[in-house]
């Protein structure tokens, strides 16, 4: 057998080569992990955090009731003093529970939020220890945009564009998400009938469900009801309040006459169609059976029962459909995401500022688009609450204030203080001139006329409850 001979020169350079590959391999691995193609998992991508040299100076820490504090800060962030004013409860504590209040306890009305806790005060077992405005609402009726509800009954069922809502379950845990509510009645034939909507009309068709806020009697409305919204805009517009700061809508008293006009002629049409007096089995709320009996059956105006509902019933209705004296019906409403809590408050604004701990407002997609709402500094309000849901802020930033060189936020700067607090999700409420809280009865955000404030259609605060008494409130009627 031959045997070649081993040739010990090429085998050097060979092993050379081999050794200068493996250097650049492992040059390039130390130098450009990023890009690295023997990386088993890829790397993940930094969190948004606020720029670099925000701080903030505590100004006021105020315990105001068990689970309940004020604080005020001074946060400066992107050379930007802000004057920032929360109010912050601890969910977990049964003594203390977020509230809606509807102003005069109306759908179409407005009223200075020192009034409307001055008023929720007066009843028993309430103390409201602090409270900020809620919802938009329109210039022209000055019925609240998007859902609301307040102790378990739906003040406004329609959604408006992809806005954001907070909603409450009975048990004190928030929620925030796009909701939409859908409600329906069922007979005892076991036949199903869709509400079209909730404490007002916008024709002749339809099943209309009316509750203590659309009024003491249905239909509500009357021309004096009217002239007093009208006095309202205007006492509005002389005290130079911006109407464009938050609805985006411009003032326009003849657009306003002409939608009061609309109004009244859909009430026209209510007082000719059948109504069905309901009272309460069960204590109402959404994601659950609420069951009613029949008081009576009317048409014309129908005085609202203390501790109950009325059900209207459009042209568009067979009348031997309609259920008798003595009938018992079931009212259900549902919403579209989290179908399993039972909610009992529920407020609603836009746009979303904090998702899952990401400060990024999503105004555009939910349908706002105004530059001035979007990018001013603008005085603001907000609401939010932790990763683990255990602390519920709400939130206020003052308008420019040359005596301290502080300002309003923009959105991008209004959800970076909202993380920066502490939200794990958050969400806008109206602002701009509306943007009040009160403490003790006075609008801390004014202090040469604390007593001051526009007229809101509602208001969200914290409420001081005896632990006990909280529970029997929520108890069904048996």
């Amino acid at each position: 057998m031959n045997i070649p001979k081993v040739n010990s020169q090429y085998n050097y350079t060979r092993f050379l080569s081999f050794k200068f590959i493996c250097l650049l391999l492992i040059s390039a691995f130390l130098l450009f992990p990023q890009n690295d193609v023997f990386a088993k998992k890829k790397k993940k991508p930094a969190k948004r955090t606020l720029p670099a040299g925000t701080r903030y100076e505590l100004l006021q820490d105020t315990l105001l009731s068990s689970g309940v504090v004020y604080k005020r800060l001074q946060v400066t962030m992107n050379r930007m003093k802000h004057d920032v004013h929360i109010l912050q409860a601890e969910i977990e504590n049964p003594q203390s529970r977020i509230k809606v209040m509807k102003a005069n306890n109306n759908i179409s009305e407005l009223s200075k939020l020192q009034d409307i806790i001055q008023y929720f005060d007066s009843l028993d077992n309430t103390n409201i220890k602090g409270a900020v405005n809620a919802n938009f609402w329109r210039a022209y009726t000055n019925y609240p945009i998007g859902p609301l509800i307040a102790d378990g009954e739906i003040v406004e069922m329609v959604s408006y564009k992809q806005w954001s809502s907070l909603f409450v379950n009975e048990s004190g845990t928030p929620f925030i998400d796009n909701f939409k509510i859908r409600g329906s009645i069922l007979l005892k034939n076991l036949r199903e009938f869709p509400i079209s909507f909730v404490n007002r009309r916008s024709d002749t068709t339809g099943i209309v469900i009316y509750n203590k806020f659309g009024g003491q009697t249905i239909p509500y409305i009357s021309p004096g009801k009217a002239k007093n919204l009208i006095e309202t805009a205007l006492d509005n517009q002389v005290n130079e309040i911006d109407f464009n700061d938050s609805t985006e809508m411009e003032f326009d008293l003849e657009t306003m006459r002409n939608e009061l006009v609309e109004m009244e002629r859909n009430n026209s049409i209510e007082f000719k169609l059948p109504k069905v007096k309901l009272e309460y089995l069960t204590s109402p709320a959404v994601n659950k059976n609420i069951y009613c009996v029949v008081k009576s059956i009317d048409s014309q105006a129908v005085d609202m029962p203390r501790y109950g509902c009325i059900i209207s019933y459009g042209r568009d209705f067979a009348h031997e459909s309609l259920p008798k004296k003595g009938d018992t019906l079931l009212l259900r409403f549902n919403t579209n995401s989290n179908e399993k809590e039972i909610f009992t408050s529920a407020v609603c604004g836009t746009p979303r500022l904090v998702r899952n701990g990401v400060a990024s407002h999503e105004a555009r997609n939910e349908g706002s688009t105004g530059r001035r709402f979007i990018s001013h500094d603008l005085p603001r309000t907000a609401c939010g609450f932790n990763k683990n849901k255990t602390k519920f802020y709400l939130v206020t930033i003052r308008s420019n204030n040359g005596k301290d060189n502080t300002s309003g936020a923009d959105l991008s700067q209004l959800a970076g203080l909202m993380k920066y607090i502490g939200c794990y999700d958050a969400m806008n409420l109206d602002g701009g001139g509306s943007t009040i809280m009160v403490l003790d009865g006075k609008n801390i955000l004014n202090t040469e006329n604390p007593n001051s404030s526009r007229r809101i259609s509602v208001g969200l605060g914290i409420s001081s409850e005896p632990g006990l008494e909280r529970l029997i409130n929520r108890m069904d009627l048996k």
